[in-house]
């Protein structure tokens, strides 16, 4: 019996050091890709929506980024929920300080669905003056460039939506380092090698650009209303529509430096809970991919025996190297170094949450717990 956990330990060690080089490779190819041209003049008009509540130590220069683009003519529509919420005086300042773009704050007080994203988003609808959209959430920090980019991206033909991959921004906290850690070294890689491997027919929810037309061709965002994977379903139903669905090789940056421990957790949970849903069989593929626990478990199956310091030895060496190619060389991140060396606790801590995830259907959100069905949608607990 112990011979057979051995073999199969080995096994699995083999079939996610093969992953991992696989997922190292489609980094490479992916953020080595052309970026899309910017569109040539006239320029077509492009509508901004961020729901935005509350107000951070980093709110403010996240908002800014997105009023000194190189870009006209846009418009940005900040929808708020809450008359008495901290962030409308900042709101009101950036309003008078960027005279161009377009700047208008617009009160979303009803709620549309569980989502509350897709709540303000469906609010903010009414108010879109152009065929071009962009969805970008509250964190988010992005270039001068990004809406050309963005827009030249949407300007191919038949597109219908295009999304980006994302860093993290500055990290203060051990929450925060893992979530690095945990893009760096997990998702985006395994976004990259869906690139190559599957396609993509799904958003990431960060930042996405969406053509008007493609939009109404899902019905709007009313059918999005209790999904908790929002950015999944939009990506999905447009590609179900017949349109292209495109990611590009530009990274932006999702800013929280603050991010507790327990935070940490609950938020990888829900992704995961999430994901298992959205995509069962790449969920379960994911759970081969955990090759440095495996690796260790292997060398304590084996009654630590000499011979399996090699594969764990090249476990860690591999999962070093993706994850420092990936934050450094292809998202051009900063997080710092010494942050590696938590690595290969961070990965336990992902093996226990995919376990963990077959466990129950219930996610935290916002302070409110909800169990996510079958379906992908949100039931109020």
């Amino acid at each position: 019996m112990v011979n057979l956990v051995v073999y199969l330990l080995f096994f699995l060690v083999l079939a996610a050091l093969t992953y991992q080089v696989l997922a190292l490779g489609c980094l490479w190819g992916f953020f080595s890709r052309s970026r899309p041209p910017s569109p040539s003049p006239p320029l077509p008009g492009v509508s901004v929506l961020k729901p935005v509540k509350g107000l951070e130590e980093t709110t403010r220069e996240c908002l800014e980024s997105f009023l000194i683009q190189d870009y006209h003519p846009f418009q940005i529509l900040f929808g708020v929920k809450d008359t008495d919420d901290p962030l409308l005086p900042v709101l009101r300042e950036l309003q008078l300080a960027f005279p161009e773009p377009l700047v208008e704050i617009v009160i979303c007080p009803e709620n549309l669905g569980l989502n509350p994203k897709v709540s303000t988003l469906r609010q903010l609808e009414a108010h879109v003056r152009y065929d071009l959209l962009v969805i970008a959430d509250q964190d988010v920090k992005v270039g001068p460039d990004f809406l050309s980019r963005a827009a030249g991206a949407l300007q191919e033909p038949r597109v219908g939506l295009v999304s980006c991959p994302y860093r993290s921004g500055p990290v203060r906290t051990l929450g925060a380092g893992f979530e690095a850690l945990t893009i760096a070294g997990d998702f985006i890689p395994s976004v990259a090698t869906a690139f190559y491997v599957e396609g993509i027919r799904f958003a990431l929810g960060a930042t996405m650009g969406i053509t008007r037309q493609a939009l109404a061709a899902i019905g709007g965002f009313a059918p999005l209303a209790d999904y908790l994977a929002d950015d999944y379903q939009l990506g999905w139903r447009i590609a179900q529509a017949g349109y292209g669905v495109r990611l590009l090789p530009y990274a932006v940056e999702t800013w929280n430096p603050g991010m507790g421990f327990r935070e940490y957790l609950e938020h990888q949970l829900r992704w995961a809970r999430t994901y298992r849903v959205c995509r069962p069989g790449g969920y379960l593929a994911y759970g081969i991919t955990h090759v440095l626990v495996y690796g260790a478990l292997l060398f304590l199956a084996s009654g630590m025996a000499p011979w399996t310091l090699g594969p764990l030895g090249a476990a860690l060496a591999v999962r070093a190297v993706l994850a420092l190619f990936s934050e450094r060389l292809a998202l051009q991140g900063a997080l710092p170094r010494p942050y590696v060396f938590l690595l290969p606790l961070k990965d336990l801590l992902s093996w226990g949450i995919w376990l963990s995830s077959f466990l129950g259907s219930r996610v935290s959100w916002g302070g409110r717990a909800y169990r996510v069905t079958k379906e992908g949608k949100l039931v109020e607990e």
